[in-house]
């Protein structure tokens, strides 16, 4: 399956409201109390929300499409950040990468998270780092070369408190 990415602007913002919902609310509504799933929906694809982000160079929210132009998910990268309890400072972090429901378990993951890594490689960082639930895909992540380097923990109010806990990921380049 060969990607098409494309990095989205302000002008892209329905569409990012669009793929946002789709992509997240299928895999993830039964982990947040009433009301958490909107506050989530509105905290990270709400319009004020996005015109920021998208305005902020050292982020970036990539549309992956497929040869006919099938929306395959999104990723959402910060370019350099250190990795929470390291000393790699030189690190790409991957924030979010979401798929749509007709992609999921078909290897989409693993293409889009090579592409991550191969663009690291090309911006010289010395690693790729992201967070992950205890209950998210966490061997998806083994697979592809990440380690677990610690705990984290998703701190808001409306996430049942069994989906808190977390693990930082790293994979070095």
């Amino acid at each position: 399956m060969d990607f098409h990415i494309r990095q989205l602007t302000v002008e892209d913002l329905p569409l990012m409201q669009y793929v946002g919902r789709a992509t997240y609310e299928p895999y993830y509504q039964h982990i947040w109390k009433p009301g958490g799933l909107d506050w989530y929906m509105e905290k990270c694809f709400g319009a004020q929300v996005l015109e920021s982000e998208f305005a902020d160079s050292g982020k970036a929210y990539l549309l992956a499409t497929d040869q006919e132009t099938q929306i395959v998910g999104f990723l959402k990268v910060i370019w350099q950040k250190q990795a929470p309890g390291t000393f790699v400072t030189n690190a790409l972090y991957l924030e979010k990468i979401y798929l749509m429901p007709a992609f999921f378990r078909k290897g989409a993951g693993r293409q889009l998270i090579e592409w991550v890594l191969e663009k690291a490689r090309q911006l010289d960082r010395e690693a790729v780092w992201l967070e992950v639930m205890k209950t998210g895909p966490v061997q998806a992540y083994e697979r592809a070369g990440f380690h677990n380097i610690g705990p984290t923990r998703f701190e808001h109010d409306l996430l049942l408190e069994q989906e808190r806990d977390g693990w930082i990921m790293l994979r070095r380049l």
